[in-house]
Formats: C-alpha cells, structure tokens, sequence
C-alpha cells in the first residue's frame, strides 16, 4: 500500500509544477499574445488591489494584471 500511496503524491507533486508553470504564466499574461491595456481599472474584490485589464486585439482575449 506504501508503494501506491507514494505514486499518487509524485502525481499530484507533477500535476502541481506542471499547473504552476503552464496555467499560472498564462494568468500573468506571458502567454506570448500582444495584449494592450484597456481604459477598463477596478478594484479586485478579492486581494483589492487596482487591476488593469488586458486585450488581444487579434483574438479578443482578455487579462486581468495587478497595477503597479
């Protein structure tokens, strides 16, 4: 049972890094799109910090970065 219990937390561990690496860079916005500040600025609900939002003129995506 050791054994199985040790290949479910190296999975999870994976899925973690793998999660940090590839959806949290995305949420940063290093996603590599030419995204372009909007006039759109509210306060976060959640942290309250000022978010500035973010347009990709080319797809229509949007990003939601903390302003300095």
């Amino acid at each position: 049972m050791l054994g199985l219990d040790l290949i479910g937390v190296v999975v999870v561990a994976i899925f973690a890094v793998v999660g940090y690496f590839i959806w949290d860079q995305r949420y940063r916005g290093h996603d590599g799109g030419t995204f372009k500040p909007t006039g759109e600025v509210f306060r976060d609900p959640t942290t309250g910090k000022m978010t500035r939002v973010y347009e990709d003129p080319a797809t229509g995506r949007r990003q939601y970065r903390e302003e300095p």
